[in-house]
């Protein structure tokens, strides 16, 4: 989380300019200063859960067809092969190359999941397919043992990859 202003949030200004949304850079920094200070788990968690309320509160200038369940699934799809490409850079055969990158991956998931956990008015198979999907997700926590690791890491970001494809599979 070392840049989340430059890698996350720059993209989202004109968007919320636009539509007059307040954001949530200040909470993003927050989170942010919290994970790179290597602040106790207790308060990260609280900061991200701020970051969380703070993106709810924005979602509601977003587009309804971006509400729609498959938009979702392609977005959780995009924010995983995000996440792959975060955690390659930061865990390299086992190793802690950047543990902000590793972080970003970790963060990216749980976005992911988040995304279909918040999801609602679906269909029958919508529901069972969200559910497929967070289990999916869920199979993933393995590769992040810790927020600040100090250790090698039993983990790969093809793990991530794969997890992408059997949701195409479903």
């Amino acid at each position: 989380m070392k840049h989340p202003k430059s890698e996350l949030y720059a993209g989202l200004i004109p968007t919320f300019e636009a539509k007059s949304a307040n954001g949530f850079a200040s909470e993003l920094e927050v989170l942010a200063l919290s994970v790179e200070n290597n602040e106790e788990l207790s308060i990260v968690s609280k900061n991200y859960k701020g970051l969380l309320e703070a993106i709810n509160q924005n979602e509601i200038y977003v587009e309804s067809k971006s509400n729609i369940f498959e938009n979702k699934v392609l977005l959780v799809k995009s924010l995983l092969e995000i996440a792959a490409e975060e955690y390659a850079i930061g865990i390299v055969d086992g190793n802690i190359e950047n543990k902000f990158e590793y972080q970003d991956a970790l963060g990216f998931t749980t976005v992911a999941k988040n995304i279909l956990k918040n999801a609602n008015s679906l269909s029958s198979s919508e529901g069972v397919k969200r559910n497929k999907i967070i289990e999916i997700i869920e199979n993933l926590s393995p590769l992040w043992p810790s927020l600040v690791p100090t250790e090698k890491i039993n983990g790969d970001a093809v793990k991530i990859l794969t997890a992408v494809s059997k949701i195409n599979s479903l």
